[in-house]
C-alpha cells in the first residue's frame, strides 16, 4: 500500500503542474479554480508552489499525467474523470475534483477571511486578529490552518500577509487543540479585541461566554468552556486582553463576529 503522504503529495504536485501548464497558456487563477473545483486562492497555491522533482519513472509518469489533466481541463469536463499514474509498479488512480480534509480546511478559512474582511478591523486587537481552523483529524498544530503573520487592517479590510497555511499560528493552534480535547467538534477559533464594552455586547447579544484562567504564559481550559461561544482572556502583564470566538459551524461563528462588529459601529 502506498503511503498516504506520498499519494497526497502526488495529488498536489499533479494539480500544480497542470495549473502551471494552463497558466502559461493564459489561464487565470479564477479559471483554474473553477476547472479544478477549488477556490481561486487554492488554485493560486497550486500555481505558485515550486515543483518537486521525483525519481524516475515517477517523474515522467507524473508529467505525462499533468499534460493529460491540462487537456481534460481545457475540454471543459472535469466533473467525472480519472487519471492513472504508475508508481513503484502500482496503479495510482486519481479521481477529480478531489478535496481532502486539509484542502477543504484551506478553502474554508479563505472563505471566512473574505466574508469577514470588512468587519474584523472593527474588532481587531493591537496584536492583530487571526483565524484558525482544524482539519478533521488534527492532533497537533500541523493539522490546524491559520494566516502567517495574522490579518492586518489595511484600508478598512483585514488583509493577510500570505495565503493560509497549516502550522502558521502556534498560539491559536494550542488553544484550539485544548478545546478539542473536551469537544472534538470545535474546529474554528478567531481572536479579537476584548474590553468592557465588548463584554456588555456579548451579554446583550446573548452570546454565551466564559473567562479563561491565565497562569503566566499559559491559558487554562477545562470542561467548563463546553457550550460557550466566546472565551475571554482578561490579559496580564505583557498580554493584551483578548476575545476568542469558537465553534464548529462556519456560519454561526461568522454571524457572531458580524453582530459584534455591527453593534460596535452602531455605538460609534
Amino acid at each position: 500500500m502506498m503511503p498516504v503522504e506520498l499519494t497526497g503529495n502526488l495529488f498536489k504536485e499533479l494539480r500544480g503542474r497542470a495549473c502551471r501548464i494552463l497558466s502559461a497558456e493564459g489561464w487565470t487563477q479564477s479559471n483554474l479554480g473553477r476547472a479544478l473545483g477549488v477556490s481561486q486562492v487554492m488554485a493560486g497555491n497550486y500555481l505558485h508552489t515550486l515543483p518537486t522533482n521525483y525519481n524516475e519513472p515517477i517523474e515522467s509518469n507524473l508529467q505525462e499525467a499533468a499534460v493529460s489533466l491540462s487537456e481534460i481541463l481545457k475540454a471543459g469536463d472535469s466533473s467525472r474523470w480519472t487519471l492513472k499514474i504508475v508508481v513503484d509498479d502500482q496503479d495510482l488512480i486519481i479521481n477529480f475534483p478531489v478535496q481532502d480534509s486539509r484542502e477543504k480546511t484551506l478553502i474554508k478559512i479563505a472563505e471566512m477571511r473574505k466574508r469577514l474582511e470588512n468587519v474584523i478591523p472593527v474588532l481587531s486587537p493591537q496584536v492583530r486578529a487571526n483565524i484558525a481552523i482544524s482539519s478533521n483529524d488534527a492532533i497537533d498544530s500541523s493539522g490546524i490552518a491559520a494566516f502567517p503573520g495574522r490579518l492586518t487592517p489595511v484600508g478598512g479590510k483585514a488583509r493577510p500577509l500570505s495565503s493560509p497555511k497549516f502550522g502558521a499560528s502556534s498560539h491559536l493552534s494550542n488553544l484550539l487543540l485544548s478545546l478539542r480535547n473536551f469537544d472534538s467538534q470545535v474546529s474554528i477559533i478567531i481572536n479579537l479585541r476584548w474590553n468592557s464594552v465588548i463584554s456588555n455586547l456579548l451579554n446583550e447579544l446573548e452570546i454565551n461566554s466564559v473567562k479563561l484562567t491565565r497562569k503566566g504564559d499559559d491559558l487554562s481550559i477545562d470542561e467548563g468552556f463546553l457550550g460557550a461561544e466566546a472565551l475571554i482572556d482578561e490579559g496580564g502583564y505583557g498580554f493584551e486582553p483578548s476575545l476568542y470566538i469558537v465553534g464548529q459551524d462556519q456560519e454561526r461563528v461568522c454571524r457572531i463576529v458580524e453582530d459584534l462588529a455591527s453593534s460596535m459601529e452602531a455605538m460609534a
